[in-house]
């Protein structure tokens, strides 16, 4: 993703925002491509639920706001109201990227709850939606304008837009779980990789363990 980050034209506005192309999206959403380009493309009759904020690249604010529409796409909200409920949400909260947002957790529950079909996916009544969505928030860390800052999709690991491009990282540090990853596979013992990166142990194997998961 840097390579593709440093091409690009527009890149330098992007810096410290996270950038991902549909194929890192799909794979850390855990989502088809074909899913998120549905979502993402403007079709014959349809717009999109949401458009990337480069150039047909995500930030980090798309990328978590995918992971949410493809929550509600699962749990059978239709398409329509995940625009409805985005354009409300949008205008309540004050951001283009609601569901990259912390009040989601509560605005969201209402307005979703409101809507009709919303409160029988869940299969809890006004329940559903903490059941839903607050797992999804919870591994965020919001900044001070509500907005998400950093997400840890798995213990000892990072998702930091100001950090390697947005790419995922052992926790707190700047190597990315990839690389850790990929020398394993060539070879290398978590041992070595342990004193080559001067990680713990336990920091190597959750780096491995996390693009294991990535790969099922």
């Amino acid at each position: 993703m840097n390579d593709t980050l440093k091409s690009h034209p527009s890149a330098g506005a992007y810096l410290g925002r996270g950038i991902y192309d549909v194929a890192e999206v799909a794979r850390l959403t855990k989502c088809s491509r074909r899913r998120v380009e549905g979502w993402t493309r403007t079709g014959a009759v349809r717009e999109p639920l949401l458009s990337g904020e480069l150039d047909g690249l995500f930030s980090f604010w798309d990328l978590l706001s995918l992971r949410v529409i493809g929550e509600l796409v699962d749990r059978g909200v239709p398409r329509a109201e995940i625009a409805e409920g985005a354009n409300y949400l949008a205008v309540r909260l004050g951001t283009h990227r609601p569901f990259a947002h912390q009040g989601l957790a509560t605005v969201g529950r209402g307005f979703f709850a409101d809507i009709g079909s919303w409160v029988d996916v869940g299969r809890g009544g006004q329940q559903a939606f903490q059941v839903v969505i607050e797992p999804l928030l919870k591994p965020i860390t919001f900044n001070e304008s509500g907005m998400a800052a950093i997400w840890r999709p798995h213990l000892g690991v990072w998702v930091n837009p100001e950090v390697q491009a947005g790419a995922p990282c052992v926790d707190g540090t700047r190597t990315p779980t990839a690389t850790l990853a990929q020398l394993h596979n060539s070879g290398l013992s978590i041992e070595d990789l342990s004193d080559d990166y001067r990680l713990q142990y336990e920091q190597v194997q959750a780096a491995i363990d996390f693009e294991a998961s990535m790969a099922a």
